[in-house]
C-alpha cells in the first residue's frame, strides 16, 4: 500500500574495504563528488533539481556498498530516479570539484573527530579486524587524499561503477514506473564484471586500542565476533543482544544504568553482515566508576551463560524484536533499504514469517551458548577513548568478575 510516496536506491557494492592502500577514502569521496556534476546537470542544477522535487535525496558510505537514495511523491518518482541514476552513470569528476571537495573531506574528519560515537568506532574496529583493507578510517587519511587525482578517482569509478555491481531497490506507489524505465536503460547488452566474485572475509583479532582525550567520560567498547546474516544461528544472535542489551529492560542496562547508576549509556548492538558479524558492547561512564561497572557486566554475561534467560526475558524479547521486524517494512524507505541490502548479496529478505519462525526456534541452550563466546576476555577486542590512563585496566577488571579469574 502506498501513502502517496515512493522510495528508490541505487546500492552500488563498493566500499572502503574495496580500496587499495593509495585508494584509502576514495569511494566516500567518490559519493561526495556525484554531486558536483553530471550529465547535463552542473552543481547548482542539482541542487535546485533536488531542492524542487522536495524530496530526501542524499548518499553514504560504508565499508561495504555505497547507497544513493530518495523519497519522493509518486508523481516525482520518474525525476527521482532520472537524476540519482544520471549522478551515477555520466558524473563529471573534474579535478577542480576534487580540490574542493578535499577540503570539504578534511573538515569532517575533524568532526569525527570531535565525536565519541566516532573515534570509538574506529578504534573498535581496528582493535577487531587485522585487515587494512577493512580496517582503515571510511574517510582516508590526510594522506592519501592529498595525493589522490581525478584520474585515479576516475580509474576506481570505472572499476567499480558498473551494472553487474549495482542494485536499483523501489518501494511505493509509482514503483512500476521506475522499474519499467530501469528495464529500458539497464537492459541493453550485459556489462561483463571486472570484479572479483567474492571479497576477502577480513581476519578478526583481539586487539587492544585506545586514545587519551580530553573529555569527562570514558567511551569504552568491547566485541567480538558473530555469526553472519545468513547462517543459522543469526536470530540466536539477534535475541542474545536483545537480552544482554539491546532494550530498556535488558540486564546490561537494568543492572548498570537503573540499578546501580555506574553508566549514562550501555548497549549490546549485533552487526552482521554477508560473510561475518559482530557483536558489540558500548558504556560511557565516568572513569573513576570503571572497575565496579566492568565487574557487574562481567558478572551479568557470566550469569547469561551459565544459567540461561528466563522464559518471560525470552518472550517479551522475541515480541520486541518481531515487532521492530514488522515496523521496519511500514514505509516505503525503510522497505528499500532492506531489499537493496540483501539483493547486494544476491539474496531474497526473508519473509516476516520466516523470521517469525527462526526466533520462535531460538531456545535458552542457543542463548547460553552465545553469551558463553563473551565469557573468554583474552578472545576480545577491546577499545576505549577519553580520559585514559595506566591505572585502566579492562581485561582485568573483567577478569575479577564472579569468582572466575
Amino acid at each position: 500500500m502506498s501513502v502517496g510516496t515512493t522510495a528508490l536506491a541505487f546500492f552500488v557494492g563498493v566500499g572502503s574495504r574495496d580500496e587499495q592502500p593509495q585508494e584509502w577514502g576514495a569511494a566516500h569521496l567518490i559519493e561526495h563528488l556525484l554531486f558536483k556534476g553530471a550529465g547535463h546537470w552542473n552543481m547548482r542544477a542539482i541542487a535546485r533539481e533536488m531542492d524542487r522535487l522536495g524530496a530526501d535525496i542524499n548518499a553514504f558510505t560504508t565499508r561495504d556498498y555505497t547507497c544513493f537514495h530518495a523519497r519522493v511523491l509518486d508523481d516525482e518518482a520518474l525525476n527521482a530516479y532520472e537524476l540519482l541514476r544520471t549522478l551515477i552513470v555520466q558524473p563529471w569528476l573534474l579535478p577542480g570539484d576534487l580540490e574542493r571537495e578535499k577540503n570539504v573531506v578534511a573538515e569532517e574528519m575533524r568532526e569525527s573527530q570531535d565525536d565519541p560515537d566516532e573515534v570509538l568506532d574506529l578504534l573498535m574496529t581496528l582493535a577487531l579486524y587485522a585487515d587494512p583493507a577493512y580496517n582503515h578510517d571510511i574517510l582516508g587519511t590526510e594522506a592519501t587524499l592529498s595525493a589522490m587525482t581525478a584520474s585515479d578517482l576516475r580509474k576506481f569509478f570505472e572499476r567499480h561503477y558498473q551494472p553487474p555491481n549495482m542494485v536499483l531497490a523501489i518501494s511505493g506507489g509509482a514503483r512500476q514506473t521506475v522499474l519499467n524505465a530501469a528495464r529500458q536503460d539497464f537492459m541493453g547488452d550485459p556489462v561483463p564484471s571486472l570484479l572479483p566474485k567474492r571479497r576477502a572475509i577480513p581476519h578478526t583479532q583481539f586487539g587492544r586500542k585506545s586514545e587519551s582525550l580530553d573529555w569527562e567520560q570514558l567511551h569504552i567498547g568491547l566485541a567480538v565476533p558473530a555469526p553472519s546474516r545468513y547462517q543459522s544461528d543469526y536470530a540466536a544472535a539477534l535475541m542474545t543482544a536483545g537480552i544482554l542489551g539491546g532494550q530498556n529492560s535488558s540486564r546490561l542496562w537494568q543492572r548498570l544504568r537503573e540499578e546501580e547508576g555506574l553508566v549514562y549509556g550501555v548497549s549490546t548492538q549485533y552487526g552482521p553482515e554477508a560473510d561475518f558479524g559482530e557483536m558489540m558492547t558500548f558504556l560511557s561512564l565516568g572513569p573513576e566508576r570503571v572497575a565496579v561497572a566492568l565487574t557487574a557486566l562481567a558478572e551479568e554475561v557470566y550469569r547469561l551463560a551459565e544459567d540461561g534467560p528466563d522464559p518471560e526475558e525470552v518472550e517479551h524479547t522475541r515480541t520486541a524484536l518481531y515487532t521492530m521486524a514488522v515496523m521496519a517494512q511500514e514505509t516505503p524507505d525503510a522497505r528499500v533499504m532492506r531489499i537493496g541490502r540483501y539483493a547486494l548479496d544476491q539474496r531474497r529478505p526473508p519473509a516476516l514469517t520466516e523470521l517469525r519462525d527462526e526466533m520462535a526456534a531460538v531456545d535458552a541452550k542457543a542463548v547460553m551458548t552465545l553469551a558463553e563466546s563473551w565469557t573468554n576476555w583474552d578472545r576480545m577486542a577491546v577499545a576505549w577513548a577519553g580520559p585514559v590512563d595506566d591505572s585502566i585496566d579492562i581485561i582485568r577488571h573483567l577478569q575479577r568478575s564472579a569468582g572466575h579469574a
